[in-house]
C-alpha cells in the first residue's frame, strides 16, 4: 500500500540541523546538533517531476544578484522609511509614504521586530510540540492541532486587525 509506505517516508537533509544548548551560569554553551527532519503524513501524495533545466530556472526565479539587490533595497527603504517617521511631523507624512509602510511594520522598530520575533518562534514551538505528543501517542488530530495554532495565532490575527484599522483611518480619505 503505497499510502502507508508514504507514511513512513522520512526525508532528513543534513545542513538543516540546529544547536542544542544548555544554559550555564547565564551563557550558553553547545550540546549536540539536532537533526531536523521531514514527514509526510498518511494522506501526503509523493508526485515525482523532473527538474527543471537551468534555462527554465533562469526564466522562472529570480538569479542571486536580483536577490541580494532586493534585499539590500528592501533594508535602504526600511531605513529611510524609519527615519522619515522618526523626523517627520505626522501631518506631514503623504499618504504614499504610510502606503509605503504596509508590510514593514514589523521592521521599523527593533522592539516590535524582537516581540513579533519571539511571539513567531513561540507559536512555531507550540505547534511542534503538540505535534510531537501526538507523534509519541500515536495520535492524530487534526482539529486539536488546528485549535491551537488558532489560540496560539490570537495575538498575531489581533495585531494585524489593529494595523488594518489604523491604516484604514489614516488613509480612508
Amino acid at each position: 500500500n503505497t499510502t502507508t509506505e508514504a507514511s513512513k517516508l522520512i526525508l532528513d537533509f543534513p545542513r538543516n540541523q540546529r544547536l542544542q544548548v544548555k544554559i550555564y551560569n547565564k551563557q550558553m554553551l553547545p550540546t549536540t546538533r539536532i537533526q531536523r527532519s521531514v514527514r509526510f503524513a498518511e494522506t501526503s501524495e509523493l508526485t515525482f517531476t523532473k527538474g527543471a533545466t537551468q534555462e527554465e530556472k533562469e526564466i522562472r526565479w529570480y538569479s542571486k544578484e536580483e536577490q541580494a539587490y532586493f534585499e539590500d533595497q528592501f533594508k535602504t527603504d526600511t531605513c529611510e522609511t524609519s527615519q522619515k517617521l522618526a523626523t517627520t511631523p505626522m501631518p506631514l507624512i503623504s499618504q504614499d509614504d504610510l502606503y509605503g509602510c504596509v508590510g514593514m511594520e514589523m521592521f521599523l522598530s527593533r522592539d516590535v521586530y524582537m516581540q513579533t520575533s519571539e511571539r513567531r518562534r513561540i507559536h512555531v514551538r507550540t505547534i511542534l510540540a503538540a505535534q510531537e505528543r501526538q507523534r509519541m501517542l500515536d495520535i492524530r488530530n487534526e482539529e486539536q492541532l488546528s485549535l491551537l495554532s488558532e489560540r496560539s495565532s490570537e495575538w498575531t490575527v489581533s495585531r494585524t486587525r489593529n494595523l488594518a484599522a489604523m491604516y484604514w483611518e489614516i488613509l480612508k480619505t
